[in-house]
């Protein structure tokens, strides 16, 4: 009686089995085969490939500001800025800035070029002539003075040759294509700021370059080599500033324009 009894059991104990795997193959709590999880964004992915949300006038303004403010990277910026432009030129509310094609030089001005850079050339050949003849120990002096007389005696050649520059760039001048009037852009108090602050960086530069041109004109070979390198370390992070903040001005304005642009051809 008691082995009858077993068997019943584990015989129904088989058969619950049997049940639940067909229900769940992969066991209790587990996954059907074939099914796919959604894959997780990797750490240290970028937006870069998401098409932009909108199109609009003043998306290339917020998507420089959220730049500005760290919330997106220079590159995601410049990638949706590019994406913006597109759809807005698409749309046929932005337009190409179409430049005017360069003339092609006339054969009577590039033989005057021509004429003009063969007298230079004749000029500088007899220039370093004399100053050969002066010997390599001749002094800074000396040699100073021998160029300087010999630009006095040909004065009237390089007079000459100035002249005919002249002739030439005004012929030159009056054959240029007009030029398209640029859209007039009242650039905002904290742009002018920006731009103030970029040119008295650069002025202090310039000041900074006088003085070293100034300090080469009596130094040797070795010391102009010791004062320029100088120069350059200690200027370097300042020079990279300026190039940094220019670039970034620019590509404010140029939104600032675009868009005032935009503005402008839908009055």
């Amino acid at each position: 009686m008691n082995k009858i009894a077993i068997s019943i059991f584990l015989t129904a104990t088989l058969l619950c089995c049997n049940a639940f795997a067909q229900k769940d193959p992969a066991g209790f709590g587990g996954e059907k085969p074939g099914a796919s999880r959604p894959e997780a964004k990797p750490d240290g992915a970028s937006d870069l490939g998401k098409p932009v949300e909108r199109i609009s006038k003043d998306a290339i303004k917020e998507t420089l500001e959220a730049a500005k403010a760290g919330k997106i990277t220079r590159k995601e910026a410049k990638s949706k800025i590019d994406q913006i432009r597109k759809g807005l030129k698409e749309k046929g509310e932005m337009k190409d800035v179409k430049r005017p094609e360069k003339s092609e030089l006339s054969d009577n001005a590039k033989s005057v070029l021509d004429a003009i850079k063969e007298k230079q050339d004749t000029l500088h050949s007899e220039l370093k002539k004399n100053l050969a003849e002066l010997g390599n120990d001749a002094t800074k002096e000396k040699v100073k003075e021998a160029a300087q007389a010999f630009k006095e005696a040909n004065k009237e050649r390089f007079d000459a040759i100035k002249a005919e520059h002249e002739a030439i760039r005004e012929q030159l001048k009056a054959a240029r294509p007009a030029r398209p009037d640029r859209p007039k852009i009242e650039l905002s108090e904290e742009l002018k700021a920006k731009v103030e602050d970029i040119k008295s960086k650069r002025d202090e530069l310039q000041e900074v370059k006088k003085a070293l041109h100034a300090n080469l004109k009596d130094s040797t070979v070795e010391e102009r080599e010791v004062l320029i390198a100088e120069f350059k370390e200690t200027n370097k992070a300042k020079h990279q500033e300026i190039k940094e903040k220019t670039k970034a001005v620019k590509e404010e304005i140029r939104a600032q324009v675009e868009t005032e642009a935009i503005r402008t051809s839908d009055q």
